[in-house]
């Protein structure tokens, strides 16, 4: 059979190949193995979220199909919590929609905007399913390098005016995977501003908003800043925050005409999600945001950071302490690049670690490590990779603009 052209200029998606790989070697025998590749939370799900799908999964009138846009139960609750967190007021009926997860919205969104011809501008380093949508939707990829240099900020007045002109859509994602940094507030009001002066959508994928190491520098929302909402549209996901990732679960906030187009957009695609999940999500929004169970998840993934850095610290090698996220980006041994140090670390190590190119061509010289393993496994894991290191011999493989600090951390 011959495949569509485009699948024919799609690379094997990383994670899977990176999941393949490594059952390949438990079948073989291997169990030793710390996998900080896929940001897969090690902790359960709380007891509450489980309880309420059970209850609401036994019910008979939850077996039928959903709605589409996601319940209004639902959708008010994203917005109580929204005007909670943030103090924004978003209307339900028309600025929410719910999603299998907020990574069938970031693809789905460039098959709204995007056609033959059309620009999308994509973070380089960044979640792969940004340049995906825009790839099957038929638009051109444009990537805006993240460096230590340019603070991992895109710089859009240095564009050319053609693809100002034909970009429709940016990508933003702030605390920023892989790479762990904040947005400044000047930056997001320059952004809006260039976006609304260009008609570009802003995608702001806020996955990781509950995952910060400062509570005296909480994320802010896209729809915090004027004229958000007027340009924008926000995406946020149970699967971090919660410990739901298995269930597929996150929703779209913000611009109504944007929030309409992703509901055509999935009305074709698929069928909704299932009430109980829906139900569950609401417990966690409610009862889980309310109790210990956000601020102790975030001391958790604190913990392993610390160690983390600090033995990086003590073999002298530069690694960015990240503001959020439950990432690490790490650079390479100065003769290797990421996907042969990856490969070195799996098979010599037996430590899973994403490729940077994973994220793009940026990342060539890197690594990305998600700490979602238990303490002792980020320890084990930690202390094999900073041998692996040290055996190496080489200093950090960065640009020389990037390796220009005295400071080491």
């Amino acid at each position: 059979m011959l495949k569509a052209d485009k699948l024919k200029g799609l690379p094997p998606y990383i994670f899977a190949r990176l999941d393949e790989r490594v059952f390949r070697l438990r079948e073989s025998g291997v169990q030793d193995i710390v996998d900080f590749g896929k940001a897969d939370p090690d902790h359960p799900t709380p007891d509450a979220v489980v309880k309420r799908l059970q209850e609401t999964a036994a019910d008979p009138e939850n077996h039928h199909y959903p709605a589409f846009k996601g319940s209004l139960f639902f959708r008010e609750h994203v917005a109580k919590w929204y005007r909670e967190r943030y103090g924004i007021e978003i209307d339900p009926e028309t600025e929410v929609i719910a999603l299998l997860g907020s990574k069938e919205g970031l693809f789905h969104i460039s098959l709204a905007y995007v056609s033959a011809g059309d620009v999308g501008l994509v973070p380089d380093p960044s979640f792969p399913a940004y340049n995906d949508g825009i790839f099957f939707a038929g638009g051109e990829v444009v990537r805006l390098p993240l460096t230590k240099e340019n603070g991992y900020l895109p710089d859009l007045e240095g564009l050319d005016d053609e693809t100002k002109r034909r970009a429709k859509l940016l990508f933003l994602n702030y605390p920023n995977n892989p790479t762990g940094v904040f947005a400044p507030p000047d930056f997001m009001e320059k952004t809006i501003a260039f976006c609304k002066a260009h008609q570009i959508l802003l995608c702001y994928d806020h996955a990781y908003s509950e995952v910060y190491y400062d509570s005296a520098n909480k994320p802010k929302s896209l729809l915090e800043y004027a004229g958000g909402k007027d340009v924008g549209v926000e995406f946020i996901t149970f699967s971090k925050t919660f410990n739901m990732a298995g269930w597929r679960l996150g929703a779209a906030i913000g611009n109504q005409e944007v929030i309409n187009s992703l509901l055509v957009v999935q009305s074709h695609i698929n069928s909704g999600i299932f009430a109980p999940i829906q139900f569950a999500g609401v417990t966690a929004l409610t009862e889980i945001t309310r109790s210990s169970f956000p601020h102790e998840q975030r001391e958790e993934y604190k913990r392993r950071m610390s160690y983390a850095l600090q033995k990086f610290k003590e073999i002298g090698w530069d690694v960015h302490p990240p503001q959020g996220t439950v990432y690490l980006w790490v650079p390479t041994p100065a003769n290797l690049n990421g996907e042969q140090f990856a490969d070195h670390l799996l098979e010599e190590y037996r430590v899973v670690v994403a490729p940077g190119t994973a994220f793009g061509s940026t990342g060539d010289r890197y690594v990305r490590l998600s700490l979602t393993t238990n303490y002792e496994n980020v320890v084990k894991g930690i202390d094999r990779i900073c041998e692996a290191l040290q055996k190496q011999g080489k200093s950090p493989n960065v640009p020389a603009h990037e390796s220009e600090r005295s400071d080491r951390c």
